[in-house]
């Protein structure tokens, strides 16, 4: 039982660490105290299934993966139609194409409906390294004071600190995937 309850505590410091949240966030988002979680990560501390499950939510996990120590030793597959919507928002949808707690990166995918466009000319969030690729269509990306005009295949990179705004200027849907490291709040391309 204690060994159990060790093996949780340091399972949640693990994933809460990875996702580069602290105590005190942690617990606010969780709704519990900073004390207990650090009680919790201690092994310290029993937690109630409730408690369990506010920490699994806040660490963005489900009940189930708070649990599973297991770590793939050949990599896991998320099939398209099982990607996690991230965001929808008019002409455009984001999918997350990595399986929770990856941590240090955010990967996703966003698809663009002719004319739909994410950011905008004020739009910025935290100073991580960006990068996004065009897998199919063609978009006009404006970074700053700068226009560029992107293509399959082509790539852009630059801090996240920089306005930033991407528009879908061809006649079919396209596909661009964003991949932000580390993680940055609020996730809105």
């Amino acid at each position: 039982m204690e060994e159990d309850r060790k093996a949780l505590g340091l399972r949640i410091r693990a994933v809460r660490r990875a996702h580069r949240i602290t105590v005190r966030a942690l617990a606010e988002t969780a709704e519990l105290s900073p004390a207990f979680i650090s009680q919790i990560e201690n092994g310290k501390a029993n937690a109630s299934f409730d408690a369990l499950r506010k920490i699994s939510a806040a660490l963005g996990l489900t009940f189930a993966e708070l649990f599973d120590t297991t770590q793939p030793t050949t990599g896991r597959a998320l099939r398209r139609d099982e990607r996690p919507l991230l965001l929808t928002e008019e002409g455009v949808r984001s999918y997350s194409i990595t399986r929770p707690p990856v941590g240090e990166v955010d990967v996703a995918v966003s698809e663009y409906e002719p004319g739909a466009f994410s950011g905008g000319h004020d739009y910025t969030h935290g100073n991580s390294r960006e990068v996004v690729l065009i897998l199919r269509g063609r978009f006009s990306f404006e970074l700053g004071d700068e226009t560029f005009l992107l293509e399959q295949g082509d790539s852009l990179d630059f801090r996240t600190n920089i306005t930033h705004m991407i528009t879908n200027v061809g006649d079919e849907v396209g596909e661009a995937l964003w991949v932000v490291s580390p993680p940055s709040s609020p996730r809105q391309e």
